[in-house]
């Protein structure tokens, strides 16, 4: 059977259209007051006040133009600021969640702190990353570039290479929240309470960093209770109707013996 140029083409066409769309970045452009979702992460705006050192309690702050990146270690790396005491680490225990649509995620909030009004209020939010870890770690590897290439751990969650989110800063600098976060409590299966969690921003590629301090905190929620596994309902049950039963042979062994006494 002879082979057809032109099938062949259309399938090499058609494969290359694929790739494309796989690879394809995916931009979310929160405005001033949006929120959807990238790399199966939730952002959405905020205007929760208020939020100055003192009241806000970052664990990570960092700050630099056109460019920033930095993550919340205690080794004043990159573009850091203010460490220890608001640039540190977190433990997973410290996490709070919430419920969105049935799903439960860990919150943050991210006030930014750009310009308003012009175009210096906008900023892009261009890699995420968190890491958990068992001990404390401190790695500052660089690609090319200079960006962050190196490991804190165990990598929970990539936002995405190429995928990124802007925003317009509308709010009065520093001292009102901009940015909620949501990460699902999913992604952290497995992980210990006494574990660090590590989180990597870098920000200013598509729209760049002109401002103050970008501080992360974490945010309001409650800790998550774990779920009961099925064997531990069944054997819980299975006790009690031992205890009851137990109980019941007890008492008619007492009944029996106040019988015999009479």
């Amino acid at each position: 059977m002879k082979s057809n140029p032109s099938f062949k083409f259309t399938l090499a066409c058609a494969a290359l259209a694929l790739t494309v769309t796989a690879t394809q970045a995916t931009v979310l452009d929160l405005g001033s007051s949006g929120s959807g979702s990238v790399g199966g992460a939730f952002f959405s705006t905020t205007d929760i006040q208020p939020t100055g050192t003192g009241v806000f309690d970052p664990f990570l702050t960092i700050q630099n133009t056109p460019t920033e990146q930095g993550y919340n270690g205690s080794n004043g790396n990159f573009d850091t600021k203010r460490v220890p005491v608001w640039n540190h680490e977190i433990l997973f225990s410290d996490l709070r969640a919430q419920t969105i649509n049935g799903i439960q995620y860990f919150s943050f909030i991210v006030d930014v702190n750009e310009p308003n009004g012009g175009p210096k209020s906008l900023i892009s939010l261009d890699s995420l990353k968190i890491w958990t870890s068992s001990t404390i770690q401190g790695s500052t590897s660089t690609d090319a570039n200079g960006n962050f290439n190196g490991s804190l751990g165990n990598l929970v969650f990539d936002m995405g290479a190429g995928n990124s989110v802007k925003y317009n800063d509308q709010q009065h600098g520093s001292g009102s929240g901009d940015i909620n976060i949501f990460i699902p409590v999913s992604d952290f299966a497995g992980v210990k309470s006494t574990d660090y969690v590590y989180m990597y921003q870098a920000w200013g590629s598509s729209d760049m960093s002109d401002g103050g301090f970008e501080e992360t905190a974490i945010g309001q929620g409650i800790v998550p209770v774990p779920e009961v596994a099925p064997s531990s309902v069944i054997f819980g049950f299975l006790g009690l109707v031992v205890a009851v039963s137990s109980r019941r042979a007890l008492s008619g062994r007492v009944r029996a013996l106040a019988r015999i006494s009479k």
